[in-house]
């Protein structure tokens, strides 16, 4: 599902949140730190309260999708929060966009003959 678009650089970035089919308790650690909180933070997952997803960022130009970088077992209230809290969101708008512009690069080099 298409959360939110941008321009950033001369991209058009799009962020995707995905389903993620993984458990969240296989994820994280359970050992002598697990808490009751954890059980409580699974729970609201499982129940729809917290947004469990795989995250999908691409970058387009002229509406062609020249990158993307997908990450997943991502946790927040909503998956907007995954943009506004700008953490990861903001490494993989550029990694989109550096991996955009060695795919133009490549696609504009001469071809041998």
């Amino acid at each position: 599902m298409l959360i939110h678009s941008e321009n950033v650089g001369g991209f058009e970035i799009k962020f995707y949140a995905l389903p993620e089919d993984m458990n969240p308790r296989d994820c994280f650690d359970s050992g002598e730190e697990y808490r009751e909180q954890d059980e409580d933070w699974f729970d609201k997952i499982e129940s729809g309260y917290y947004d469990w997803f795989i995250a999908r960022v691409t970058a387009s130009k002229n509406g062609v999708e020249l990158a993307s970088d997908y990450l997943g077992g991502c946790w927040y209230e909503s998956a907007m929060e995954f943009v506004t809290a700008n953490d990861y969101y903001s490494d993989m708008i550029q990694t989109v966009i550096q991996e955009a512009k060695e795919t133009i690069k490549k696609l504009t080099e001469p071809i041998d003959s």
